[in-house]
């Protein structure tokens, strides 16, 4: 928007009316066009990013930048950075692949606030909710265990309408 506290990237589909073309560098760079759509903007209370992100594993590493570009424009600790973008990154793969199956026109959000040192996470997929147990003999199924390990708190609510995962980390003061 032009007072500047929005920016808006073009999700699948195509570009918001009056943009530029973008890519995975921004505005008219090089890489592949990345369907995606984030905003920060100030909130009374904090800080706040957003991210609707299409069912394509293929779009996490552009989201995990964008989010790693906020978090480092907050002046959050590369620890911490690397801890959360670990856990926001397993949280969006787990709704694309569980939520969605992959399937073409589900979108994740994400959002993340940030109130003095605690930051706050939710991803939020609308497909459907299935227990999946760990795979023995597997590398698979460790999603909750390694969020729960790197965050201060991972919880994850599945309906019949979707599944939200809340993820919250105090930072380690490196800000």
């Amino acid at each position: 928007m032009e007072d500047g506290t929005t920016t808006t990237e073009p999700l699948a589909g195509g570009e918001p009316a009056g943009t530029a073309p973008w890519t995975a560098a921004g505005p008219v760079g090089p890489g592949p066009a990345v369907p995606c759509v984030t905003s920060t903007r100030a909130h009374p209370a904090g800080t706040v990013f957003t991210a609707a992100v299409p069912a394509d594993p293929g779009l996490l590493a552009p989201t995990r930048e964008r989010l790693r570009g906020w978090l480092h424009a907050l002046g959050v600790d590369e620890w911490d950075v690397e801890t959360v973008l670990i856990a926001t990154g397993e949280a969006c793969a787990n709704a694309i692949e569980h939520g969605y199956g992959f399937a073409v026109g589900g979108i994740t959000t994400l959002r993340a606030e940030l109130r003095d040192d605690l930051l706050e996470i939710e991803v939020r997929d609308h497909g459907g909710w299935r227990e999946v147990p760990a795979t023995p003999g597997t590398d698979r199924g460790r999603g909750r265990l390694i969020m729960a390990r790197v965050m201060d708190e991972a919880t994850i609510v599945g309906t019949p309408d979707g599944t939200t995962v809340r993820l919250v980390k105090r930072l380690s003061g490196g800000r």
